[in-house]
């Protein structure tokens, strides 16, 4: 029997580039995002490939719509064999620029409790030699000024799978959450674009195709003693200096190369 991916976030970027990889490989594809133009697009493009896609639109923060969706891919395909967690958005804002404690909450919602939910709700639909792969971020390994609830969230993501994994172990279910770094990808873009101008010093930021990154995680995505995947050049780099540096030496080192305002 054909196997099944989801993927929560798949209508553009990383998410769609993930849905793309995974459809060559044989899965059909199941899309989970918001927009209901940018899911018709996706599931064009997946269908161009010959690969048997659905696209459902839904808020991943809201319950009774996981739950829905949820119903309807057990119905269609029975099982999810690979479950993919990456929907999520970046607010570039100081805490201190926040207007109210629900405005935080939200950004906490989209980029945490939304992977959380999905898990929950998705769960019963995988079986033993199902996969499950979260994105966080390379920011999830450290703070970033600017990106206060971003970095909890992403921090949270890489310590909620962890946990999972080890839940699921004995059921034969791998988990595994990637850290990504800076990608060439429409949210990107719409990150800088809205970013104070204190974060837009210095060199441009480099990006890496989004196509590329799908193609890193999903290689690296294999047997059970993995589970942190780090596809980018620098945030590998970031990991190799928080393990061969001092907390002291290695703070100091990032105040002087990340932007502060």
């Amino acid at each position: 029997m054909k196997k099944t991916a989801l993927v929560t976030g798949g209508s553009s970027g990383l998410g769609l580039a993930l849905a793309q990889n995974l459809g060559k490989q044989g899965y059909n594809v199941v899309i989970i995002a918001r927009n209901q133009e940018k899911i018709n697009k996706a599931v064009e493009s997946l269908k161009a490939m010959g690969v048997t896609a659905k696209g459902i639109s839904c808020d991943i923060t809201n319950e009774v719509g996981l739950k829905e969706a949820a119903s309807q891919v057990k119905t269609e395909f029975t099982n999810i064999d690979y479950l993919v967690l990456n929907a999520g958005s970046v607010t570039t804002k100081l805490v201190s620029d926040y207007t109210s404690g629900a405005e935080m909450k939200q950004d906490l919602e989209v980029d945490l409790w939304g992977t959380i939910l999905s898990a929950h709700i998705f769960l019963p639909l995988l079986k033993s030699g199902s996969k499950v792969l979260m994105i966080s971020s390379g920011f999830g390994l450290m703070g970033a000024a600017g990106y206060s609830m971003y970095c909890a969230a992403k921090a949270g993501i890489i310590n909620f799978g962890e946990s999972l994994r080890r839940e699921l172990l004995s059921k034969g279910i791998n988990v595994y959450t990637a850290t990504p770094g800076d990608m060439d990808t429409p949210q990107f873009h719409e990150e800088v674009k809205n970013s104070p101008a204190w974060m837009k010093t210095g060199s441009p930021r480099k990006t890496m195709k989004a196509e590329d990154v799908a193609a890193k995680i999903l290689n690296q995505a294999q047997g059970h003693k993995k589970y942190l995947i780090v596809p980018s050049g620098d945030v590998n780099s970031l990991v190799i200096l928080s393990k061969l540096l001092p907390r002291k030496f290695r703070d100091t080192l990032l105040d002087k190369m990340f932007p502060r305002p």
